[in-house]
């Protein structure tokens, strides 16, 4: 029961404080779990950080299960991760109930806050694909990479860009899922393809199938149990809505930030509008803590069952289905990761997959940033703030948030801060 506790506390804490992302928040967690409750070994929890790594969906909500699983099995397991994503989706899920209740003033001044956040946004996305290029750099095939990503920019984000720039003329946008399939079938190819010469097969170790059936069939029961409310009041949408949401966490490879593009192309906008999504939910996702999956999805279920059940009831329910689906695909798939990475990791195909994963996730967080500019401007020009004025603030913000990022090693909550200060100061003068 001590350990149980004291997993309970450090997980809700790290819940509440966990600003940055997945991969920011694993030194916070080590710090918490390892250095002062000593919950898990730094082995043990070395082992929980390369399996959430090789697995898609919310890696903050898998470290958390799997510091759970070895310090009190599956209680602890369901623990850890419910106490990680708890804080971040139900303020999510309260901030976009209360925008109905928000007078146009107020409303007009989160809007002016917006460009600071795309520009906060904006920089986190470029320190993610500055680390593609630098893993890569020393490859042979690496001119080849950055083609990749440039490619799959102008495949995704082309139209957008053309929109932001006022050109006169578009080009044709292909969704995410349809880069993404693509790229996976051509690296399952390629990973199929002969060795050449046969190297010493390595011993591999029998692994037990029990452990990892149980503990799937949990998180099944998990997704069960916390769909039933929308399933009772919106039962037909409630099963598209889940399939889409399971779908979409386990198509969430490299990271929170990565997950906006997947639920661009799947949420967007059969279950809610692109307005709402960009301008209110993208907003609020990045300046509160936790999983950015999580709260997505628990947000997209709010908006989409508010406006299918026209009431707030069935916006809560569905959420909580959102919030379910998440949770389970996320620590579901890593609990079976976990146990059978040491077979995994000797795959070739699965190794292809990891490293091209990561370099089209790249050029698809250039389309998120077109996005995020676009919508920016949308949302904020007008006689007084023409559209290209708009543009230059996101970009003199999104300097100063590299300048303090880089140089200034400032934390993500500074650089927020400073980034919604000047912005909405900077659009009341303009706007006066």
């Amino acid at each position: 029961m001590g350990k149980m506790k004291s997993l309970f506390t450090s997980m809700l804490k790290v819940g509440v404080i966990g600003f940055g992302g997945g991969n920011a928040l694993i030194p916070v967690i080590e710090q918490e779990v390892v250095k002062e409750k000593k919950l898990v070994s730094k082995e043990q929890y070395d082992k929980d950080i390369i399996a959430a790594t090789l697995t898609p969906g919310a890696l903050p909500l898998e470290v958390a299960s799997g510091v759970g699983y070895q310090c009190a099995g599956k209680r602890g397991m369901i623990l850890g991760g419910l106490c990680m994503a708890f804080p971040g989706a139900a303020l999510t899920v309260f901030m976009l109930s209360g925008l109905r209740f928000l007078d146009e003033a107020i409303l007009r001044q989160i809007q002016y806050a917006s460009i600071g956040i795309t520009a906060f946004i904006m920089c986190l996305l470029t320190e993610y694909i500055l680390g593609t290029l630098k893993l890569y750099r020393k490859s042979r095939y690496r001119v080849f990479l950055w083609c990749i990503i440039v490619g799959v920019f102008l495949l995704t984000g082309g139209k957008t860009l053309c929109q932001i720039v006022h050109a006169g003329f578009t080009v044709p946008k292909f969704s995410t899922i349809e880069v993404l399939l693509v790229t996976l079938l051509g690296a399952i190819v390629y990973g199929m393809r002969p060795q050449g010469a046969k190297k010493k097969k390595k011993k591999i170790k029998a692994i037990s199938l029990r452990p990892v059936v149980g503990g799937s069939g949990i998180w099944f029961l998990f997704f069960v149990i916390l769909s039933i409310p929308a399933f009772l009041l919106i039962p037909a949408g409630t099963a598209i809505f889940d399939l889409h949401a399971l779908f979409s966490s386990l198509l969430s490879f490299g990271g929170g930030d990565a997950y906006l593009t997947i639920a661009d192309g799947l949420f967007v906008p059969d279950f809610i509008s692109g307005n709402e999504f960009y301008n209110h939910l993208v907003l609020i996702v990045n300046v509160l803590p936790g999983s950015i999956l999580c709260k997505t999805l628990s947000g997209i279920g709010y908006a989409y069952g508010e406006a299918a059940g026209g009431s707030v009831w069935t916006g809560y329910a569905m959420a909580l289905a959102g919030f379910a689906c998440s949770i389970a695909a996320s620590c579901g798939i890593f609990f079976v990761i976990y146990h059978v990475y040491g077979w995994l990791e000797r795959i070739n195909v699965f190794v292809i997959i990891k490293k091209v994963i990561r370099v089209i996730v790249s050029g698809l967080l250039l389309t998120v940033m077109a996005g995020l500019i676009q919508s920016g401007i949308e949302m904020n020009s007008n006689e007084q703030l023409p559209w290209f004025t708009v543009l230059a603030m996101i970009f003199v913000l999104y300097a100063l948030n590299l300048l303090m990022y880089y140089r200034g090693k400032c934390k993500n909550l500074v650089m927020i801060l400073v980034s919604l200060a000047l912005s909405v100061a900077a659009c009341n003068l303009i706007g006066v």
